[in-house]
């Protein structure tokens, strides 16, 4: 493992869309996991839990998903919304810039609506990453809670491009919580919240060298009394 600062990995980490089939072993999985517990929570609660899916139990998943997704195309028994409806500036402009950064870097038009779905599709199945991770949250526990999931998962992505493996946290998968439930035999009482593609980089693939916009310290930071 080489040695790689905070900053580094902070900098270094994108959403990687495209991966080598190369597997993940088990005893690095838990390594990564078992590190990111580490991360802080309210309380001390420790509210996440990891259903972490490779081979042939990550391909029965990807294909329940895709099997309902040709029937219900707008998701299945979703515990939390994507994204608001309405979403208003300046975020609305952001995603979007996002979105067509990735399509222009696979040729794929704005009147190429295959091409999109098919993008799109690739969700689904982890990008062809060799592990999917899925975390859920008691439905007990409330929205704090939920960001110290998030904290767990900030933890995890640094954690992994420490070791040489690349990643993408994907809050599609919060679409398809009724079928993620029923294919991997999980309690009702868990949320799913978000998926994640965890492997090694496919190098040579564009959509791996976006170079997404990110806003100025100005307009998000106000700092008072310094």
């Amino acid at each position: 493992m080489a040695e790689l600062s905070v900053t580094d990995a902070m900098l270094q980490r994108g959403s990687v869309r495209a991966y080598t089939d190369q597997p993940v072993p088990a005893d690095l999985v838990n390594e990564i996991l078992e590190l990111a517990s580490h991360a802080p929570s309210g309380g001390n609660v420790q509210p996440w839990k990891i259903y972490a899916v490779t081979g042939a139990v990550k391909d029965q998943l990807s294909q329940a998903v895709l099997a309902k997704a040709a029937e219900s195309p707008s998701g299945d028994k979703p515990d939390i919304p994507v994204y608001p409806n309405g979403l208003s500036e300046p975020w609305r402009s952001r995603r979007y810039a996002c979105g067509e950064l990735m399509y222009t870097a696979l040729e794929i038009g704005r009147e190429d609506k295959m091409g999109r779905f098919e993008q799109a599709a690739k969700n689904m199945v982890f990008f062809g990453a060799p592990v999917g991770l899925i975390i859920t949250m008691d439905r007990a526990l409330c929205e704090s809670q939920m960001i110290d999931i998030g904290i767990f998962i900030q933890s995890l992505l640094l954690l992994a491009q420490e070791r040489g493996l690349a990643s993408c946290p994907q809050t599609s998968w919060s679409m398809w919580s009724g079928v993620i439930r029923e294919t991997m035999d999980i309690p009702e009482n868990e949320m799913v919240l978000i998926g994640i593609a965890l492997g090694y980089a496919a190098a040579e693939a564009p959509i791996n060298h976006l170079n997404q916009a990110r806003a100025q310290l100005s307009d998000f930071a106000d700092l008072r009394g310094f």
